[in-house]
């Protein structure tokens, strides 16, 4: 099982968008492991590929670098649903054994050495992913849709 403490930025962001799941114009919605497994583009070509391992691999993510979050926008990676941990208020962590969730870490590499992390929200009943923000369920009006 692979974890990643919702510790610091990643548990405000997390809290927030718990807190704000009802608010703007996007709502989050849980889906299912079977559900997200597979490919997901937006209309400009930018695609990832979720695998039921974890892993995941992406081509031509220009979405992911124009939100400043450093990665290469290539190659593969692991991804991962966040889950409230119970302890308190708004704590989030990732799990391999997660099954479900409406907020998705991505982990991807970098160019040098490293790896960054980009959290996806899951939106429109489960039909459409997008880039979330510290606070907003969505950063930008691009959509990963299932093909």
């Amino acid at each position: 099982m692979r974890k990643r403490s919702a510790i610091g930025s990643m548990s405000l962001v997390s809290a927030v968008l718990l807190f704000c799941a009802g608010c703007g114009s996007e709502t989050l919605h849980a889906i299912d492991r079977s559900d997200l497994v597979g490919s997901w583009k937006t209309s400009g070509g930018d695609s990832i590929r979720f695998y039921s391992d974890h892993e995941l691999k992406v081509s031509g993510i220009s979405a992911f670098r124009s939100e400043g979050s450093g990665c290469t926008g290539r190659g593969v990676g692991q991804w991962s649903f966040y889950f409230e941990t119970g302890d308190s208020v708004g704590t989030l962590m990732t799990s391999d054994e997660a099954s479900e969730g409406s907020l998705i870490s991505v982990t991807l590499p970098e160019g040098g050495e490293g790896e960054c992390d980009v959290d996806l929200s899951v939106i429109d009943e489960g039909r459409s992913l997008c880039i979330a923000d510290l606070d907003q369920v969505c950063s930008s009006d691009l959509r990963f849709t299932r093909q």
